[in-house]
C-alpha cells in the first residue's frame, strides 16, 4: 500500500543498468532481453491495528527477486548476488533512507482509508440448502450441499448436523471470490436420509450475533407421490377450465348473435 518516491524509482533503473553494463563487460550475467519485466511490490503488515506499521518493498526482475527495504531494519537487503554493491551504496544515503521509511506512514495513512471496506465492513452471508442425489453410489444416499455465498469477511464456520449430532464427514470447496469483496463457499454431507430426520447447516460469521441454522426434512416416497399428484391435478383443473370457459363464451355469443 506504501507510495515510492523518485529515489527509489531511480535505484531500480540505476540496477537495470548494471545488468546491461555486467552483461557488456562478460561477467557471466545476459543481458536483458527484448520484453521484460522489472516489478516493484509495496507492502504494508500491520499488527494490532496501526500500533505496529512493517514496510516492505520488493524490487524483482523477471520474476526473480533482487533485493527489498525493510522498515524493521531500516535498511535495503540484498536477496541476488548483482544487487550486494549497490545495497551497499544505498544504506550509506541517509536521505534515500528516511525516505524509504516515510512510507511507514504511507501505510498507516492507507490503513485509515481502507479499514471501512476491510476491517470493520461486514456481510451477512445467504444460506441455503440444496439436496442431490449421488447416483455414483447407493440410489438412497442423497448430497446435500449447504451454499454459502456473498458474505464478508472471509473468516466462517459452517457445520452439518443430523438430528442435532454434529456429522464430522463433509466436504469444502475452496473460498471463492465473488469479484465484489465478497465470498462464496459450499460444505456437502453424503448421507443416507431417513423419515423424521432433521439436517441443519450452522454458520458462523462475524457479522451475525450468533450461530444462523437452515434445516431440511427428507420426504417420503408417498408424499413426494402426493405432491406430484397435486400439482398434475391443479394443472389439469387449469386446462379443463379454461376449455370450459371458452366454450360457454362461445356458445353466450351464439345465443346474442
Amino acid at each position: 500500500m506504501g507510495g515510492s518516491g523518485a529515489a527509489p524509482l531511480a535505484f531500480g533503473g540505476l540496477l537495470l543498468g548494471m545488468l546491461v553494463v555486467s552483461a557488456s563487460e562478460g561477467l557471466g550475467v545476459e543481458a536483458p532481453p527484448e520484453h521484460f519485466l522489472f516489478q516493484k511490490k509495496g507492502e504494508c503488515h500491520f499488527s494490532n491495528g496501526k500500533q505496529r506499521v512493517h514496510f516492505l518493498q520488493r524490487d524483482f526482475f523477471d520474476r526473480q527477486e533482487l533485493f527489498y527495504f525493510d522498515s524493521d531494519r531500516e535498511k535495503f537487503m540484498a536477496v541476488a548476488e548483482l544487487a550486494e554493491s549497490q545495497v551497499k551504496i544505498w544504506n550509506q544515503d541517509k536521505d534515500a533512507l528516511r525516505g524509504m521509511m516515510s512510507n511507514v506512514d504511507a501505510c498507516r495513512l492507507n490503513y485509515e482509508i481502507f479499514d471501512p471496506f476491510s476491517q470493520a465492513r461486514r456481510v451477512q452471508p445467504q444460506v441455503k440448502i440444496t439436496p442431490t442425489d449421488n447416483d455414483e453410489s447407493s440410489p438412497h444416499n442423497t448430497l446435500l450441499i449447504c451454499t454459502v455465498n456473498r458474505f464478508f469477511p472471509a473468516g466462517i464456520e459452517i457445520k452439518w448436523f443430523r438430528n442435532g449430532k454434529e456429522e464430522p464427514k463433509v466436504w469444502t470447496t475452496d473460498l471463492i471470490r465473488n469479484g465484489d469483496w465478497t465470498f462464496h463457499i459450499e460444505v456437502m454431507l453424503e448421507t443416507k436420509p431417513e423419515r423424521g430426520d432433521v439436517y441443519t447447516c450452522q454458520v458462523e460469521h462475524a457479522s451475525f450475533e450468533g450461530p444462523v441454522t437452515v434445516q431440511w426434512e427428507p420426504q417420503s416416497d408417498s408424499a413426494r407421490s402426493k405432491m406430484w399428484t397435486g400439482i398434475v391435478g391443479i394443472v389439469l383443473g387449469l386446462v379443463f377450465g379454461a376449455t370450459g370457459l371458452a366454450l360457454y363464451l362461445k356458445n353466450k355469443k351464439g345465443l346474442i348473435s
